[in-house]
């Protein structure tokens, strides 16, 4: 059986490794795909450094670009030589830290002329998924695709609170809102982004160092909640840290009937901490919320049960907002590394120090020049 390099996992805190998988051939609807970029991602280093959702060996990644080589005889939309980006998460054969992927098409979307280079575009589709999953689902927000010309959301001016806006998912988060009208967005990041965030839709933007920040964001919002409309909040916590998110927010979003949707785990102590990487599951028992506020925690993977979204988010609304310049890939910054192990490892590495902030790591899978026989 033909194989190919792929990026491992052998334990938890074990270094990272080089091994051949077998090359497994497109079925039905699937498509073979030769990655070339990957972003590196949080998960990497729960999984590595905690054994979050890991079975060892653990490949790792779950999205990526690059370039159909191969396509089983019921694809509809894909041909070989397509460039695409996707995010993908189902079986060992989908991880993106390797030379080639097996998935179904509707994993993917196409890259086209409009759309930039495959390194600009490798780092959009886990973030892009995770934001327009937890905004219309958890969240309940009215976001109708195609959207309708004349569309304005029944609740323009509910307050919208994006924590950790200057994340990837964050940062796609505040765009989507804006695509489909919403006004009072209000955000959360270090100052040096808040500018950007301002012109991409939030109306408030906050700095989550400040000290005053519950009672900053609470006197923002008091004129709508003393509106007589309920004065309930949807609240997207892109950090879901017990201390430095989940804590604020269950003090802002005390009214009956406010949403908070935060994507898991909930990080306990993160990778940078002297004692060590700590994580929970339990999103309702890591904070203390008021009676009525609805807690809901993201999986980001979840979004196939809704058959639409199985079916259109990634290739088609990922697709086209992307093209039409509705949203825009984060800022990347390229890991550089001589082969595949040193590339991986070098992003790792930085994704553990917790010091990267407005932009995305990328980095080579596939190269010309060191898998030529790819």
């Amino acid at each position: 059986m033909a194989t190919h390099p792929a990026i491992t996992a052998t334990g938890i805190k074990q270094p990272l490794t080089v091994i051949n998988v077998p090359t497994r051939t497109p079925q039905g609807r699937e498509v073979q795909v030769r990655v070339e970029w990957v972003p590196a991602a949080p998960l990497d280093v729960y999984q590595v450094d905690a054994g979050l959702m890991a079975e060892f060996p653990q490949c790792l990644g779950d999205s990526g670009a690059g370039t159909v080589v191969a396509t089983g005889p019921e694809v509809q939309h894909l041909s070989t030589g397509d460039r695409v980006f996707g995010f993908f998460f189902h079986n060992a054969h989908e991880k993106g830290q390797q030379v080639y992927i097996t998935a179904p098409e509707h994993l993917f979307g196409k890259v086209g002329p409009r759309h930039g280079s495959l390194r600009g575009c490798g780092d959009l589709p886990t973030n892009f998924c995770t934001s327009f999953y937890t905004l219309s689902d958890k969240l309940q927000l009215d976001l109708p695709w195609p959207r309708p010309a004349s569309f304005t959301p029944s609740d323009v001016d509910r307050p919208i609170l994006i924590w950790g806006a200057g994340s990837s998912v964050g940062h796609f988060a505040v765009q989507i809102l804006k695509y489909w009208g919403y006004t009072n967005v209000l955000v959360t990041a270090s100052s040096k982004h808040h500018e950007k965030l301002k012109a991409y839709g939030a109306r408030h933007a906050f700095d989550y160092r400040d000290p005053n920040i519950v009672a900053s964001i609470t006197s923002c919002i008091s004129d709508y909640v003393g509106s007589g409309n309920g004065g309930s909040l949807r609240v997207f916590d892109t950090i879901t840290s017990k201390h430095s998110s989940l804590a604020p927010i269950a003090k802002i979003a005390t009214l009956p009937g406010s949403i908070v949707a935060a994507v898991l785990p909930v990080v306990i102590n993160p990778a940078s901490d002297p004692a060590g990487l700590q994580l929970s599951a339990d999103l309702a028992a890591e904070a203390e919320w008021a009676p009525g506020v609805q807690v809901h925690p993201v999986i980001s993977y979840a979004y196939e049960a809704n058959e639409f979204l199985r079916d259109h988010l990634q290739p088609d609304i990922m697709a086209t907002l992307l093209a039409q310049g509705a949203i825009e890939p984060n800022k990347i910054r390229i890991v550089d590394g001589d082969s595949l192990l040193e590339r991986a490892t070098r992003a790792m590495e930085i994704m553990r120090s917790g010091t990267v902030s407005g932009e995305r790591l990328v980095w080579r899978v596939w190269t010309a020049a060191e898998f030529p026989e790819y």
